[in-house]
């Protein structure tokens, strides 16, 4: 149901951050069988992990690990957009996920948080906006049995989910960071041996 990230299988790359990263195998599958305040809380956690991964990897700096992982999400996401790592539609979907966990983290009361309680409370744009943005990672129609389901309504009724399908693709992607930067090593380290010999005369130096 995810379109994916170019150059491997979604899932694939996900298990790759996870070993990267120290996590226990299975680690982002077994999120679905959280509650749904520890699925969000979680997941965010997860994900400012795989920013910070992104970041250190496009700026070729993992000295600045540490630093990066002190800032606030806001800023990590600002920082990926300005360097052209997320698409605007990734940083919305990021920055939906951020706004959730800190309405989340900041009242004990809210450990009873659930998705139900909380789409039956959204109303009008703010109701579209969630199934829009953390429905993004759903095709236009589901199959559920031999019925074919809206998106909109496949997200209503399945929000948690949708929103483990969408974070999923935008942590692959983040992680192709890491490909990425390598390639554009590899490039810039070409283009410079070319300049380095195409400034030596034929025959060599004396």
């Amino acid at each position: 149901m995810t379109s994916g990230p170019p150059g491997g299988d979604v899932f694939e790359k996900i298990r790759d951050l996870e070993r990267e990263l120290g996590l226990p195998e299975g680690f982002y599958r077994k999120l679905l069988k959280d509650d749904d305040w520890s699925f969000v809380i979680r997941l965010s956690s997860l994900v400012e992990a795989a920013c910070t991964h992104a970041l250190t990897h496009r700026l070729h700096a993992p000295e600045l690990a540490d630093a990066l992982a002190f800032l606030s999400q806001s800023a990590r996401i600002g920082m990926l957009e300005d360097l052209d790592a997320v698409t605007k539609e990734q940083a919305r979907i990021l920055r939906r996920l951020a706004t959730l966990r800190n309405g989340l983290v900041h009242k004990i009361s809210n450990v009873e948080f659930t998705f139900t309680s909380y789409l039956a409370d959204l109303k009008g744009e703010e109701l579209s906006a969630f199934l829009n943005i953390l429905g993004h990672g759903v095709v236009d129609q589901v199959e559920v049995g031999e019925a074919l389901v809206s998106r909109h309504d496949f997200v209503r009724s399945n929000p948690k989910l949708a929103t483990w399908m969408t974070a999923a693709e935008v942590i692959a992607c983040l992680y192709l960071e890491r490909d990425i930067a390598e390639l554009r090593i590899r490039t810039l380290a070409l283009d410079e041996m070319k300049r380095v010999l195409g400034s030596v005369p034929r025959g060599g130096t004396r």
